[in-house]
């Protein structure tokens, strides 16, 4: 609530807008089975393939005559699960390898930062390539893939706040007190860097998104009849001049939900700097 009421008071439009947009988008993936069903979206129905807009069909059908809308609203479901989770896994092995890497200085700490610097070395779209070429395609594969690909990124990120922040009073008066190391580690330094992990949890979600998608579309993601934006979109290029609302419709949804995740992450980025809290 807080941080509605920033936005209200800085007028950052750009930013509620955001918000709305980022809300819709889990609201429809979280709601997906009450709005429309599975069948909806990925039975074959030749007889209305490819009809246009219209009352019947909001954003028409594809060329195997199934809903759009019910596809996309299914595909944000699918799409959301693969960037929550991945991101989840990566920002949190990421924080413990740097946090642990930063507390505990040593020649094993920096082997592991200089691991980290050569696997970031490597583009991670090209990572995420390789790893689903060992795992195999689908969902599962997919969401490890990016969880594992950004990994070194928030180990890199983190380990920086934490070497300075064992340095601070309050931790070493924690230490003379007898405190332990997991004890000053995971309840003193890491809370400390939760507004850090919240804003580059929320930017990574939309990199996660285009990943996943990105990958979708070269065939290595969820596979037919899965609705997934990215492989809608690789599949309707066929009918991209005929019937463009086929690319159209999942181009326009990943490009909101993308602009929607980096502006609102932008946003916290300010409400959460120290220097911006006279705009509070």
């Amino acid at each position: 609530m807080e941080f509605l009421k920033y936005i209200i008071k800085t007028r950052n439009y750009l930013a509620g807008v955001s918000f709305v947009v980022i809300g819709l988008f889990i609201l429809s993936a979280l709601c997906a089975p009450l709005l429309v069903s599975w069948d909806t979206a990925t039975q074959v129905s030749l007889s209305t393939a490819l009809e246009p807009p219209s009352l019947t069909f909001f954003f028409g059908t594809d060329e195997l005559g199934r809903d759009m809308l019910a596809r996309i609203i299914w595909g944000a479901r699918i799409t959301l699960l693969i960037a929550v989770l991945g991101v989840a896994m990566s920002l949190g092995l990421g924080v413990l390898i740097g946090g642990l890497c930063g507390f505990y200085a040593g020649r094993i700490s920096e082997l592991t930062m200089r691991l980290m610097d050569v696997v970031i070395a490597f583009p991670r779209i090209l990572m995420a390539i390789i790893l689903i070429t060992v795992l195999g395609v689908g969902v599962t594969s997919l969401m490890l893939a990016i969880g594992i690909s950004g990994i070194p990124i928030y180990a890199r990120l983190f380990r920086a706040p934490v070497l300075a922040l064992k340095q601070r009073e309050f931790v070493l008066a924690s230490r003379s007190l007898g405190a332990r190391d997991s004890t000053l580690l995971f309840s003193h330094i890491l809370p400390n860097t939760s507004s850090l992990m919240i804003v580059q949890g929320t930017l990574s979600l939309a990199e996660a998104i285009l990943i996943a998608s990105g990958l979708s579309f070269l065939g290595l993601g969820p596979q037919p009849p899965i609705p997934e934006w990215g492989a809608m979109i690789a599949t309707a290029r066929a009918h991209i001049t005929s019937h463009p609302h086929l690319v159209m419709v999942p181009g326009l949804a990943l490009f909101f939900v993308i602009l929607g995740f980096n502006l609102l992450g932008d946003a916290l980025r300010d409400y959460t700097d120290p220097r911006m809290t006279t705009s509070r």
